[in-house]
């Protein structure tokens, strides 16, 4: 009996294969631009490659699709306004929306200038971007984000994936509503936010913003403030020069660990309500203490460091 499932599963595997397989219709697009341009794609749905360094923007679409009927229905159109692109693919039958999906999909692999601006949305795949010098715009709502180095500023958000950016030059504003977020290097402000994930950060020059609902957060190196929340996880931070304003740590489900440089001054106001307060650095401590509460100057105070935590002990640690 089980031989018998076994060979069934694999020919019904085999069929849906096929049946992808059997109508493709791909298609090749050259336009001549000058860098600093903008490329423009709407598409309902498809994974989207971008890679830089080449004399124009080159595009090729990999349709696939189940029917001759939903090919046609699937529409790819394109626009060029001066050195800006457009693309549009599009669904051309409303009433069968909910099932579309199911019968076309789509690959978008496209290369512009090194200098160029990117402005994308897909209603259903992932979103990969090589190194590019311009700002980036990015919706998807349901893939992943995997950003490459972008000299200026991204704003990105996906609903339903996991988002990794090795280095951003410019502001940085990440948002998923389901997955873990991981920052390379971030020389400006940056935001992290995420409704069920974790969120890595190893090194930011500006402000950051980070919370999450779902898991713990670690920043490597910190130079700015940080306003850090999660209701689900632990935090981890470490200062390796002297911030430049006030930092806000909370979690409402772990611990909290702040590494601090010896020459680092800042003022400690920490409480938790599930552990207690340690610190293995020299603090002058300010009024009455309690085992969940430690508030004090070291190296004589500075911008101040608020610690929260309702589900773990608090710990103060020398780099």
């Amino acid at each position: 009996m089980n031989r018998i499932r076994t060979a069934t599963a694999v020919v019904v595997a085999s069929f849906s294969v096929a049946a992808w397989a059997a109508i493709e219709s791909p298609i090749h697009k050259t336009f001549n631009v000058a860098p600093g341009g903008t490329l423009t794609l709407e598409a309902d749905v498809g994974d989207v490659r971008v890679s830089s360094g080449g004399t124009g923007v080159t595009i090729d679409v990999k349709r696939r699709a189940r029917s001759e009927e939903a090919m046609r229905d699937f529409v790819v159109t394109f626009d060029q306004q001066g050195n800006d692109v457009a693309v549009r693919a599009k669904y051309d039958r409303p009433s069968r929306w909910f099932n579309w999906s199911n019968d076309v999909d789509a690959t978008f692999v496209i290369t512009v200038p090194s200098q160029y601006n990117l402005n994308l949305s897909t209603s259903g795949g992932d979103i990969k971007i090589g190194d590019l010098l311009g700002q980036v715009r990015a919706r998807t709502s349901g893939g992943d984000f995997d950003l490459g180095n972008i000299k200026g500023p991204v704003d990105a958000r996906t609903s339903g994936g996991d988002m990794s950016i090795t280095s951003v030059r410019g502001r940085l504003d990440l948002n998923t509503s389901g997955g873990d977020i991981k920052i390379g290097e971030a020389d400006g402000p940056a935001s992290a936010k995420t409704s069920g994930g974790s969120i890595e950060v190893h090194r930011v020059g500006g402000d950051l913003f980070a919370h999450t609902s779902g898991g713990s957060i670690s920043i490597d190196e910190a130079s700015g403030a940080i306003d850090a929340s999660t209701s689900g996880g632990s935090i981890r931070a470490r200062f390796a020069q002297q911030p430049r304003g006030d930092s806000r740590l909370a979690t409402s489900g772990g611990g909290i660990t702040v590494t601090i440089a010896g020459n680092v001054a800042v003022d400690v106001d920490a409480h938790t309500s599930g552990g207690d307060v340690q610190t293995d650095l020299p603090i002058t401590i300010l009024g009455k203490q309690s085992e969940g509460d430690l508030a004090g100057k070291i190296n004589g105070g500075g911008p101040r460091l608020v610690l929260r935590s309702s589900g773990g002990s608090i710990k103060l640690r020398r780099m």
